[in-house]
């Protein structure tokens, strides 16, 4: 049988295909290399309470407020002021039960008169027991129909103060049921943070419905990426453990990570599919560099250079 020899050209060709089947290593076997996304450890977006109509606004993205700061001032759209108004001019709204409690104190004081006459004439062998019971019923009914009516009263001063107190809070000025509304309220800020962002649509003069929320503040330090893991690579990530997060939009420049959390259950259950598991690394962020929406390159298992 003749020897065949293979061309120089075909040699390459097939170690090239051999070599392309070979799985490739990385340097160090124990580090893992992912992609996320830089957010906010804390978003909340702040809703309007009412139907408003906005004056002006007062914040930027990218503006430090603290805990209460003004947002934007706004005044009401006609139809939720005069509901609002009206609210504040009823208070609330106890008189009538009050004038309940004051008649039945008075049949209550009749009852417990006529009872202890009653019992006089009942221990005289004079009265008829059954017409006692019947007095006695009377008047333990009227001593519990009083007390609930007053736990009602309590319970319903108890929530039109605390929704006073709340209008307070919209207002920025102290208010007494029945007085006048202020013409001007103001969206303040639920949190420390920044203003991450601001509605498009957020100017002098927009109309805009109860539970719109133009505006969204975060806490920026630290901040948080969120990265899937394979399940193959899980066992070697422990909460606590340190790693290098790269940021290709700051020139690659590397910033120390702390993992936080990771989840317990796959984010896909279906035994077809590959299970990837939720980690969730805190960064240091004291100086604001990191933004959100940045992308993230976190190593694992790899020291900072």
């Amino acid at each position: 049988m003749g020897r065949h020899i293979l061309s120089p050209l075909v040699l390459t060709a097939t170690l090239l295909t051999m070599l392309a089947h070979i799985p490739a290593r990385a340097a160090d076997p124990q580090s893992t290399i992912l992609s996320g996304k830089v957010v906010t450890t804390v978003t909340r977006w702040v809703a309007l309470p009412f139907n408003a109509i906005v004056d002006e606004v007062l914040v930027a993205p990218g503006d430090a407020v603290t805990t209460g700061q003004g947002l934007l001032r706004y005044h009401l759209q006609e139809e939720a002021e005069r509901v609002l108004q009206r609210e504040v001019t009823m208070g609330a709204g106890t008189e009538g039960m009050r004038g309940q409690v004051l008649d039945m104190e008075r049949r209550l004081a009749e009852s417990i008169a006529q009872r202890n006459k009653t019992r006089q004439l009942v221990a005289s062998k004079l009265g008829s027991a059954q017409a006692l019971r019947r007095l006695e019923d009377d008047v333990t009914s009227l001593q519990k129909r009083i007390a609930l009516t007053r736990a009602t009263i309590e319970k319903t001063e108890a929530s039109f103060k605390a929704r006073m107190t709340e209008l307070e809070g919209y207002y920025g000025v102290p208010l007494k049921g029945g007085a006048l509304l202020p013409d001007t309220l103001t969206l303040t800020a639920p949190l420390d943070g920044h203003v991450l962002s601001v509605a498009s649509n957020l100017y002098p003069g927009a109309q805009l419905p109860a539970g719109t929320a133009p505006i969204s503040i975060g806490q920026m330090n630290p901040m948080l990426i969120q990265v899937q893991v394979y399940e193959a690579d899980l066992s070697r990530i422990k909460v606590g453990d340190t790693a290098v997060v790269q940021i290709p939009s700051l020139r690659d420049k590397e910033f120390s990570a702390r993992v936080a959390k990771i989840a317990w259950t796959s984010n896909d259950m279906n035994v077809a599919n590959p299970s990837f598991y939720t980690v969730e690394l805190t960064v240091p962020n004291p100086d604001l560099e990191l933004k959100p929406g940045f992308k993230a390159v976190v190593h694992f298992g790899r020291s900072a250079k």
